[in-house]
């Protein structure tokens, strides 16, 4: 619910498996980032069930959520995925700090964190010249880059990537897409929320579309541009598929 108490997400049912990309498409504004929020703990006002390998995550906080196993990329990376200040190693370990193997006691291991940082700009091909350059002075990709290697540092039972490409040059949204495939070729299963229909059909191994809060249905990948559009518009999936198929033989699209 909103702060009105309008119901922004309602009635959605789906799950993802092991090894499967769910992609959510739809026109910004129509309850994605609601849906990621409850899922994450942020929202408050959620009534319902939200089930990992069945754990209830419903009722918990960000943190809980995060150590059940969930990694999240969010769509705004600079607001709610780094703290532009701190060092690149720093944001490296921004919800891993006060666990093994970066915690001592109440302090913390510098030495490790600086080699976990410097592995991992390289895995990750993040360009800086130091791991100790405040991250806000990185291009949006390799912001995005230091986000994807912090997440993807630690085993995950689900991996949510909110936009995972807003904003990036030709390079990194390759990268960026390279670095899911894996995680869900590893066995993970994989959740993007995307506007962007080339993202969703290269992506996706299912497409759920969200129209005003509410599921107009799930399609399987290799779904039709014209099909998904006119789902995405809150045509439901059997009359968008009428309608494009009309389309196609040339008649009149309604």
């Amino acid at each position: 619910m909103d702060h009105n108490g309008q119901h922004v997400v309602d009635g959605l049912s789906f799950d993802i498996a092991k090894g499967e990309v769910l992609a959510i498409a739809g026109v910004q504004g129509n309850g994605q980032t609601e849906l990621t929020e409850a899922i994450l703990g942020v929202q408050q006002h959620v009534t319902g069930s939200i089930v990992l390998d069945g754990v209830e995550l419903l009722g918990k906080s960000v943190k809980q959520v995060l150590s059940a196993g969930v990694g999240f990329v969010p769509e705004d990376r600079k607001i709610d995925g780094l703290v532009g200040t701190f060092s690149i190693s720093e944001n490296m370990i921004l919800d891993l700090y006060d666990k093994a193997p970066f915690a001592q006691g109440i302090g913390m291991k510098p030495a490790l964190i600086a080699s976990h940082a410097e592995k991992k700009v390289e895995e990750f091909d993040v360009r800086t010249p130091s791991i100790d350059v405040a991250v806000g002075t990185l291009s949006g990709g390799n912001q995005q880059k230091v986000v994807l290697a912090r997440e993807l540092s630690r085993p995950l039972r689900l991996f949510i990537a909110s936009q995972p490409t807003r904003g990036l040059d030709v390079g990194s949204i390759e990268f960026v897409h390279k670095r899911v495939i894996a995680e869900r070729d590893n066995g993970t299963p994989v959740m993007i929320v995307s506007t962007e229909l080339d993202e969703v059909l290269e992506l996706a191994d299912r497409i759920a579309v969200l129209y005003r809060g509410k599921l107009v249905g799930i399609v399987p990948a290799g779904t039709s541009r014209d099909v998904l559009g006119l789902m995405m518009a809150g045509v439901p999936e059997h009359e968008a598929e009428l309608t494009a198929h009309k389309t196609l033989e040339g008649g009149t699209h309604v």
